[in-house]
């Protein structure tokens, strides 16, 4: 239980180690003690499913972030099953946090419509549509830490709603899909200006193997299409990639691998096939 807590923390967090992570994280609205009890009952907690924020929040400590280089199309329609729904929700408040980031006020619209898209599709669309609004009102004074919260509330309100279904795979899913976005940013800040030192970010093997851990016990039917498949594929890649001795660095063309590697689940999940 307590490794599992470990890799759980690592998953949304490249760059600090466990105990500065757990420092920064933003407190949770205050839950019922219902809620709680669904939480501890599935094993979801800010460590299994932590907030995408704090992913930007550790991804700007090394360097200014090329928005050109990292930024993607949206979905244009949502996929059909919902596990992979939730992974799009995860990547595209990714997106979100990175417009903010950025502070690119036209690509916030599209973000939330996309996203509320997704939450539609989940059964969830009436816990995003009020942070929707609320997010194109703030882009549109530039209020960018007011965008950041809801964001950020969007998740939680996504999540609570996955875990009052008692669906601890989605509320995973939407974790997951954030920090495979995440993870594709960070390499490719990593490879734009390459060094031996912040390719060491990369190397984290224990949230590969939590992540892993979590495809293992995915639905047997999702198990089997493409996108699941290559999930699991790659981040084995990924992971044998980092699993480096202490002192060994990522090379340059390692970490233009993994940015390849997680580049090639972020397109399959993005395009809606299966």
């Amino acid at each position: 239980m307590q490794n599992s807590a470990r890799w759980g923390a690592l998953a949304l967090v490249l760059l600090l180690p466990l105990s500065t992570f757990a420092q920064k994280k933003a407190k949770a609205p205050k839950e019922s003690e219902d809620m709680e009890h669904i939480r501890e009952e599935l094993g979801v907690n800010e460590f299994t499913a932590p907030s995408i924020d704090l992913v930007f929040e550790e991804l700007g400590s090394i360097g200014q972030i090329p928005f050109d280089k990292v930024w993607r199309d949206l979905p244009d329609s949502p996929p059909q099953n919902r596990a992979q729904l939730a992974l799009a929700a995860g990547a595209v408040i990714a997106d979100g946090f990175l417009a903010v980031t950025a502070q690119k006020q036209s690509r916030i619209e599209p973000v939330g419509r996309v996203l509320l898209k997704l939450a539609k599709g989940l059964g969830v669309g009436e816990h995003v549509t009020k942070h929707s609004r609320s997010i194109l009102e703030k882009a549109a004074k530039q209020n960018w830490e007011g965008v950041k919260k809801e964001l950020t509330r969007a998740q939680a309100d996504v999540e609570a709603a996955m875990l009052g279904l008692k669906d601890e795979e989605i509320a995973h899913l939407v974790a997951l899909g954030g920090w495979l976005r995440g993870l594709e940013m960070t390499s490719t800040v990593v490879c734009e200006e390459y060094t031996p030192e912040r390719a060491r970010r990369l190397i984290q093997p224990e949230l590969l193997e939590y992540f892993l851990d979590r495809v293992e016990t995915l639905n047997p039917n999702f198990k089997k299409t493409t996108v699941a498949q290559t999930i699991e594929t790659n981040l084995k890649e990924i992971k044998a990639i980092t699993t480096k001795q202490v002192d060994a660095p990522i090379e340059e063309a390692e970490a233009k691998r993994i940015r390849d590697l997680v580049r090639d689940i972020n397109k399959q999940i993005n395009s809606g096939e299966e």
